[in-house]
């Protein structure tokens, strides 16, 4: 018969029992200590929201439990608004709320309960700031007068207005050059399907006329090579204009040469050209093509970049296919 014996007898083995103890209690003692955190975390926030929504104009109310992967943050939808005075004063209430209950550092997500689309994102350094009146006059001018869904983000030094205007962008658009709002650290975006428009600062008559113009050339169905997607973008120092091109069916990069495709595309190049010039800023355009439109995976090919007032970058296109040369060449040609 085998027999296990332990060195030390009875009291070793106490000992050993002992030793293994320790760890397994501060495993339940540690874990108790994280259940209680989250405990009272989550009773902090559903204090919070429940304060909240005893404020008159909260319709409704979210206040996240901070943790490892979500910052804190509160959303309220509001009723019964009616000018900046009042928007202030329920932003001060917000606060409040959230300060007396010892809430940490948070993002306030804000939008009306009648246009659910709209969201004005600030952080709680904003409340009371000297930037509060205009950005607060701001958001109600803005989503009073676009059609689109509009998210507002401010914080000191950089702020964003996007538009998800679809079909009515180019609305939007002149909606917002209306408004007549920007500074050097804005950014407005207007989104539709295909369609991306920035601007740096306050959007311009001729923004608008520039929109307008690169609208109507680049996706023309008389071109034989359209842009199935574009983005531009009105920087404080040149335009961006960047096309998707349409090419008849799936076209692999190293068939995409000058020689077979270089009249069609020379045609969209002039149409985008001639649209940009509306600004009078330096232009860099950059040419791409999906090797399968129809699969969003398939390479994304740079066939073709150009800066204006500069050289083309030597090695960028590895094919060596010659397209910058070629581009450059035809800016030069239509006195761009």
């Amino acid at each position: 018969m085998l027999v296990m014996g332990t060195f030390g007898g009875r009291r070793a083995v106490a000992r050993a029992s002992a030793l293994v103890a320790i760890p397994v209690a501060l495993s339940v003692v540690l874990s108790a200590g994280v259940l209680t955190g989250c405990t009272r975390a989550l009773d902090q926030a559903h204090s919070i929201q429940t304060k909240l929504g005893r404020i008159n104009e909260v319709g409704d109310a979210t206040v996240t439990t901070p943790s490892d992967d979500r910052a804190p943050a509160i959303t309220v939808s509001y009723t019964g608004v009616g000018s900046d005075r009042e928007l202030a004063r329920l932003l001060t209430a917000i606060d409040r709320v959230a300060d007396e209950a010892d809430y940490p550092p948070y993002r306030l997500h804000l939008g009306a309960a009648d246009s659910p689309g709209d969201t004005l994102v600030v952080d709680d350094t904003f409340i009371g700031s000297e930037a509060e009146p205009t950005v607060l006059t701001t958001w109600r001018r803005v989503t009073g007068a676009l059609l689109g869904d509009v998210t507002y983000s401010y914080q000191p030094g950089n702020e964003t207005i996007s538009v998800e205007s679809g079909p009515a962008v180019a609305h939007d658009v002149g909606e917002a050059s209306r408004v007549g709002y920007g500074f050097h650290d804005t950014t407005w975006t207007f989104r539709a399907e295909g369609t991306t428009f920035v601007v740096s600062g306050r959007i311009s008559p001729t923004d608008v006329v520039l929109f307008q113009a690169v609208q109507r050339s680049v996706s023309s169905e008389s071109l034989p090579t359209p842009a199935r997607t574009w983005r531009l973008e009105r920087r404080t120092d040149h335009v961006l204009l960047d096309l998707d091109v349409s090419l008849p069916g799936p076209v692999a990069p190293e068939r995409l040469t000058i020689a077979r495709y270089g009249d069609d595309v020379g045609r969209l190049v002039q149409a985008a050209l001639g649209a940009v010039r509306a600004e009078g800023l330096p232009v860099w355009l950059r040419l791409h093509h999906h090797a399968d439109p129809d699969d969003p995976s398939s390479p994304d090919d740079v066939f073709a970049y150009w800066v204006s007032g500069q050289q083309p970058v030597r090695g960028r296109d590895r094919l060596m296919r010659g397209w910058d040369q070629w581009l450059a060449a035809l800016a030069r040609s239509t006195g761009s």
